[in-house]
């Protein structure tokens, strides 16, 4: 019993609602890797150049603000493209062109350069391909692993920067993982399509509405004060107990996350990272705080902060862009809070080195003003903490209820011959009982059907209704090559759309043999009950009690 209640809670916790298909999840996760080897390449090569300390000249601002606004505009380019993947491809290959230019002392700068324009595209296009194959119930924790994954392979890098003579090979490792991207993108390909992003919203009423414009202030002046942070401190860190601080700490957020929601989470993380803070500043000329060096403490202060504030990016920016009227504006959504992450930090950094100044050139300042710098984060993260807990967990909230909305789901052929049905208001197939719904499922399939085929003759088109929706309730459709999936609702609410896409899909994989040759015996898909387990149970909800 205390086993199974043991695998109960861990499911519940890591891996409740991480479904994706086997082809999905490793484009993802190789795409990934992509990124972070180069990202990890540039900056340990800076890292080490500098000895670990930052000595930032007009150049490493330049490029910060190159890098700032080139998220902004390719958020607006990635939104144009249709064929997500194709295109990442495209610029991935450029990337590594940059790569291979970078490598010869002549080419340095101008390969730099398409590594820094390239880069954030790739970001970009990364995460509207990721929020697409997402929800709000799985978003945090598949970033935090895909994050520890990437970040964690990207450390081979370091071996590229190291030794010079193998830096040219940094580009045939890039390379290769293209061939494997490009292998999984024959299977997996994300095409957005027109009606789809229809929407009336305009991107500047987007930016501007309360809770947008809360979280994105939050994130802006986290930013700053990591700006501050490394202003101050440098990142003179030990890279194996910052690797370690991050993972542990990206899995305990993601979780986090997904499972207690996105408000109470990022208070608590701010109450961590002002925790550490504090800590470090109070203790000006001691060795050794808590027991430990200055140094490890500081290491786990950014494992605290640089991955993690990444990952609320990726996730908050994620929900926002997967609103209805949002999706239009998925790449601008996360390309502004990316743009704002670095922003932040140099306005940050930039105002501490000037108040480290000030304090160097009139030393009174220091009797008038003791301790400034970390006086003023700690006002600015109370602040801050007033501003979050005054927040509504709006974006959770009614996500959270994906599983009281649902009433029926009715499979059937492009016959209007009803495979399966089941209503979640009458039965409990997960404890075993019947699954027969009361009405006459053939007659409301073949409804169904027929009302899909006068809409697509009377609006001319073959695009697929995917939703209807009537006062009280909303019917959302799914298309398999020979099935149709109809689930009936009574929000209107994206994750379900996302679960039911992922059930039909696992049904026609399932059943691919019986669709194909269906002669009318529907006994042969009993086993969807396994199925609607899988994707559509409270059961994780009565682990909690």
């Amino acid at each position: 019993m205390r086993k199974t209640a043991l695998k109960n809670w861990f499911s519940r916790v890591f891996t409740r609602d991480i479904n994706l298909p086997k082809n999905t999840l490793l484009y993802l996760f190789f795409s990934m890797l992509s990124i972070t080897i180069v990202a990890e390449a540039f900056l340990f090569e800076y890292t080490i150049s500098t000895g670990g300390v930052l000595n930032v000249g007009l150049e490493v601002y330049a490029l910060l603000i190159i890098l700032a606004v080139s998220f902004l505009i390719s958020g607006i380019i990635v939104d144009f493209i249709k064929n997500k993947t194709y295109y990442f491809n495209i610029t991935l290959l450029i990337c590594i062109i940059g790569i291979f230019l970078s490598a010869f002392p002549i080419f340095y700068y101008l390969g730099l350069l398409i590594v820094l324009l390239t880069v954030p595209q790739l970001v970009v296009l990364w995460f509207t391909i990721f929020v697409h194959e997402t929800n709000i119930l799985n978003r945090g924790r598949l970033a935090a692993y895909l994050l520890i994954l990437g970040f964690s392979l990207g450390f081979v890098s370091i071996l590229f920067i190291i030794f010079d003579f193998l830096y040219i090979f940094l580009g045939i490792l890039e390379l290769g993982i293209f061939v494997i991207i490009y292998r999984y993108s024959r299977e997996y390909r994300y095409i957005e399509t027109k009606n789809r992003l229809k929407s009336d919203k305009k991107y500047l009423k987007i930016i501007i509405e309360k809770h947008f414009f809360r979280y994105s202030t939050s994130f802006f002046i986290l930013s700053f004060v990591l700006g501050d942070l490394l202003a101050r401190y440098s990142f003179d860190v030990d890279l194996f107990i910052y690797a370690i601080a991050s993972f542990l700490y990206l899995i305990a957020a993601g979780c986090f996350l997904d499972n207690i929601g996105r408000k109470t989470s990022i208070v608590l993380g701010i109450l961590v990272v002002s925790f550490f803070l504090i800590s470090y500043g109070s203790f000006v000329e001691s060795d050794y705080i808590f027991g430990m060096p200055r140094k490890t403490l500081l290491s786990i202060h950014y494992g605290f902060s640089l991955l993690p504030l990444l990952l609320a990016i990726f996730t908050i920016s994620g929900d926002f862009s997967t609103e209805r009227g949002n999706l239009k504006f998925r790449g601008r959504i996360n390309g502004f809070f990316m743009a704002l992450l670095f922003f932040g930090a140099i306005i940050g950094f930039t105002f501490s080195r000037w108040i480290i100044d000030m304090y160097d050139r009139f030393p009174a300042f220091q009797e008038f003003l003791p301790n400034f710098p970390n006086l003023l984060n700690g006002f600015i993260l109370v602040i801050l903490l007033v501003w979050m807990m005054a927040m509504k967990e709006f974006l959770v909230s009614k996500e959270k209820k994906w599983a009281d909305s649902i009433k029926n789901i009715i499979i059937f052929n492009k016959n209007g011959i009803c495979l399966y049905n089941y209503s979640f208001e009458q039965k409990d197939v997960f404890k075993g009982e019947a699954d027969e719904t009361e009405f006459d499922e053939d007659l409301v399939a073949g409804a169904f059907s027929g009302v899909i085929t006068i809409i697509s003759e009377i609006t001319h088109t073959k695009r697929q209704i995917r939703q209807i929706q009537k006062e009280g309730a909303t019917l959302l459709f799914t298309y398999g090559k020979f099935h149709i999936a109809a689930l009936i609702v009574s929000m209107d609410l994206p994750v379900l759309f996302k679960k039911l896409d992922d059930f039909s899909r696992d049904f026609e994989r399932k059943f691919s043999k019986e669709l194909k040759k269906f002669q009318g015996n529907v006994s042969h898909f009993e086993p969807t009950k396994f199925l609607i387990i899988k994707y559509f149970s409270k059961k994780y909800d009565d682990f909690m009690e």
